[in-house]
């Protein structure tokens, strides 16, 4: 069986060339031509491939650098506008501080004006009621005076009229204060 395997072999590897060549003469030429138009698409295929990632690639990396380019600028911007809050944040701070500082200034010379008009009318009033308290004093004192010159006057004349009693009446009306009429004083 050996023999005959081999010889079966030999046989079918024999068949398979001959076949080989039939199918070469027949389909050859064409089988040829189609596989250069393959290798040829495949070329063509390959390069626009090729061409088609260096495309992508190249728009990839326009679009990459416009979002840099993009993001740098919104962070420029972002950093801009909170450098500028910032800056208005502490001049505002500042101004209130100047304004917290002037007002307490305010309040306190506020203060200090009504300290110095309570202190000088009270002063006034002092100085009012010393017054007045002079003026009741001498008024006192000048009442008094006349009090006691009165007082001595009468006396005297008292002490006339009864050393003096052959006066005449319009006399003695003269000496009596007390008994004159108020047309006559």
């Amino acid at each position: 069986m050996n023999t005959s395997g081999r010889t079966d072999l030999e046989g079918n590897a024999a068949l398979a060339q001959s076949l080989e060549q039939v199918r070469e003469i027949l389909f050859g030429p064409q089988h040829r031509e189609f596989a250069r138009r393959l290798a040829r698409t495949e070329a063509h295929i390959a390069a626009q491939a090729e061409e088609l990632r260096s495309e992508t690639r190249r728009r990839l990396e326009m679009l990459e650098a416009y979002i840099r380019k993009e993001s740098e600028a919104m962070i420029a911007l972002m950093e801009s506008q909170r450098s500028a809050q910032l800056e208005a944040l502490n001049k505002a701070t500042r101004e209130s501080h100047e304004t917290d500082g002037a007002l307490e200034q305010r309040v306190q010379k506020l203060e200090e004006a009504v300290t110095r008009g309570q202190r000088d009318f009270r002063q006034q009033l002092l100085d009012q009621a010393k017054s007045f308290i002079d003026e009741i004093r001498r008024t006192r004192d000048e009442l008094n005076n006349a009090v006691q010159r009165e007082i001595v006057a009468s006396l005297g004349e008292a002490t006339e009229a009864s050393t003096g009693a052959e006066s005449t009446p319009e006399e003695a009306g003269r000496h009596e204060p007390w008994e004159r009429s108020p047309e006559a004083a």
